[in-house]
């Protein structure tokens, strides 16, 4: 049904209506360069402080800057002075980022005691002071990343009408909005209902739905009932980049292949692990790519004992002999 379909963020054109999200702590060059490779037309990179990336030193890190390989690569910055993301807005553009993304969704513990992120939802001002601000200073496309309120009380929901309104009267490329509340964090189901109410009310918007994406064969159903122009995929990436691959067959009416068996796994998080060896000290490097191993092992069938092996490695001679033990497809673990 879907390979003519296409999602426009701004000037920037996707052949498939879906992108990788920008995950804290996770969505770093290697696993988007993972998502790249199997069907993921776009990418944001990890989460930045505003006042992080506004400052020249801490930009000219490599670990800042996009990759020659990766483009089209966003950038998404969470803060609340407008003159401070106005400013990493545009040095990050300088420095080769496609799309810049304003965070005001983030549900953290920490980000919401600063006073950005989700707790902005609460200050409908200031967020359309930092997109104006953003807007005026950069020529790349502008989205901004929301969820339906701080709770659900009905000035949460009425100051997230005032935001998404007057984010679309300020000329927001995109809005991508997620369907629970700050304070669901990640609990119950993603409200997909409201966002179609949004996309109904805003038809000419641009309105990316984001919230529960992990079967790649109900996103169609999905999609029609919702009418919305596209989603986000975020924890259903993490450890699993053939989801994209999936998503893509999805799209492009072709038949969704088998499952990865576990030796095709155990070479992608090889890989995966050996790029993070690259830029860290083995040890560090290990204790990196443990976040990454309860992702890789959802699908593992004896999950819970090849988690208990691959966290107890220590060095990198460890870390394969246990995937070399738990994930060779002809293995008693298997």
């Amino acid at each position: 049904m879907c390979n003519s379909i296409a999602l426009k963020l701004g000037s920037l054109k996707l052949d498939v209506p879906f992108f990788q999200a920008s995950l804290s702590g996770y969505s770093d060059y290697v696993m988007r360069v993972l998502a790249r490779r199997f069907g993921c037309p776009f990418t944001l990179a990890d989460m930045m402080l505003a006042k992080s990336a506004a400052n020249p030193r801490v930009l000219r890190k490599p670990c800042f800057r996009p990759a020659p390989d990766e483009h089209p690569v966003g950038a998404q910055i969470l803060g609340r002075d407008p003159a401070i993301m106005a400013k990493a807005a545009a040095d990050l553009v300088t420095v080769g980022y496609d799309l810049i993304d304003l965070n005001f969704a983030c549900p953290a513990p920490k980000v919401l005691r600063a006073g950005r992120g989700g707790a902005l939802l609460s200050e409908p001002d200031i967020v359309i002071d930092c997109l104006k601000a953003v807007r005026d200073v950069v020529v790349a496309p502008v989205m901004m990343k929301l969820r339906i309120g701080a709770d659900h009380k009905p000035q949460s929901l009425d100051n997230f009408w005032k935001i998404v309104t007057r984010s679309i009267e300020n000329g927001v490329d995109a809005l991508v909005i997620h369907g629970r509340t700050v304070s669901q964090r990640f609990r119950g189901k993603a409200d997909w209902e409201l966002l179609a109410a949004v996309k109904s009310r805003f038809p000419d918007a641009t309105i990316v739905g984001s919230g529960d994406i992990f079967n790649p064969a109900e996103t169609l159903d999905l999609m029609k009932r919702t009418r919305l122009d596209g989603f986000l995929v975020a924890r259903g990436a993490i450890g699993n980049p053939w989801i994209f691959r999936d998503l893509r067959c999805v799209w492009e009416n072709r038949q969704i292949p088998p499952p990865p068996g576990l030796t095709e796994q155990r070479l992608v998080i090889l890989e995966h692990f050996g790029r993070i060896l690259k830029d860290y000290p083995e040890r560090k490097a290990v204790r990196i790519f443990r976040k990454f191993f309860a992702g890789y092992l959802r699908r593992h069938p004896k999950r819970k004992p090849a988690l208990i092996a691959l966290m107890k490695s220590e060095t990198r001679a460890e870390v394969e002999t246990a995937l070399i033990t738990w994930y060779t497809d002809s293995s008693p673990n298997a």
